[in-house]
């Protein structure tokens, strides 16, 4: 086994260690989407779950979170744990204010940051947030680079703590790619709001667009059709306090994302190297073994991570622009 990310893996014991009680866990907003970077965020919170024998007492995604609902599930000793990504900040403020929420409704609640990549798009509106998180007394964040450790420590909390991403305690129940001498290359290239001008800088040195893909090229038409009854069922469920519902859609929504995963593993598997601007086609690469080169996003993310964490695998570089 590659001892980097072996070490990667190891560093997520120290979130174990901030629960209070394993068998008196709360976990809100798990991905209910198709972004499959969140849907291996997820995988590896759901095995980190299992390997650490936490006992999970209510998952809900923010298609289906009620905080009336919640209520009746916190307890003095209840730990209450927040999905990980790259969302933290003003870019996506529907599950900002989620977390702003439970962090005002349980000012005695320990609640947990998973690993998060922190993006403001003014100083006003890191301040208001900021305001909101400081209050609480027993606030746990996990960043998983230096800008956002230092702004979290500054603003936030005072208990803050560097690790890496949830999706490496995946690591050791993939498969790993073969060594090949083959060329084959996927240029694994953002299209969202975070992409950058690398993507198109790539795209106009390639002869051939047929290797160039992001998660939705991966996707296919049922798999939107599904999150779209998932997500519809949710919101239902959520208006009648159908508990028992979410629980089931949970479930299936589970299933669901290790099919996808899967999916998109066989074909990454396909290629001998990997450009990515993705940074979970970064570390998927990594995690299955696959020579691969990661450029940055629009606001450094991908670099910071990076230099942060990945640097050392052997088979893993930053990409640099051949001009």
């Amino acid at each position: 086994m590659n001892q980097v990310l072996l070490a990667l893996k190891q560093q997520l014991k120290q979130i174990e260690e901030k629960i209070i009680d394993k068998n008196d866990v709360l976990y809100f907003d798990y991905p209910l989407h198709q972004n499959v970077g969140d849907l291996l965020i997820y995988a590896g919170t759901e095995q980190f779950f299992k390997d650490y024998q936490i006992n999970i007492r209510l998952r809900r995604c923010l298609q289906a979170f009620n905080l009336e609902e919640v209520r009746k599930f916190v307890h003095p000793n209840t730990t209450i744990l927040c999905h990980g990504g790259g969302n933290f900040g003003d870019l996506y403020p529907s599950i900002q204010k989620m977390r702003e929420d439970l962090v005002q409704a349980f000012p005695n609640n320990r609640i947990i940051l998973l690993p998060q990549t922190a993006h403001f798009s003014n100083e006003a509106a890191m301040q208001k947030s900021a305001s909101i998180f400081s209050q609480h007394k027993d606030l746990h964040l996990f960043s998983r680079d230096t800008n956002t450790f230092e702004m979290m420590k500054a603003h936030f909390s005072s208990n803050v703590a560097l690790s890496p991403d949830m999706a490496h305690q995946l690591y050791g129940s993939l498969p790993q790619k073969e060594k090949t001498s083959g060329n084959n290359t996927l240029y694994f290239l953002r299209k969202d709001i975070e992409k950058s001008h690398i993507e198109s800088e790539i795209q106009a040195t390639l002869s051939d667009l047929n290797n160039v893909k992001d998660w939705d090229d991966l996707l296919l038409p049922s798999d939107m059709k599904f999150e779209l009854w998932c997500s519809r069922f949710s919101v239902l469920a959520n208006k009648f306090n159908l508990g028992f519902v979410k629980d089931k859609i949970n479930d299936m929504w589970y299933r669901h994302s290790m099919d996808v995963i899967t999916r998109c593993q066989n074909i990454f598997l396909n290629y001998d190297n990997i450009i990515t601007s993705r940074l979970h086609g970064h570390i998927f690469a990594c995690l299955l073994g696959i020579p691969n080169e990661v450029c940055d996003n629009s606001y450094g993310k991908n670099s910071g991570y990076y230099n942060q964490w990945t640097k050392d695998i052997s088979f893993a570089k930053l990409y640099e622009h051949k001009s």
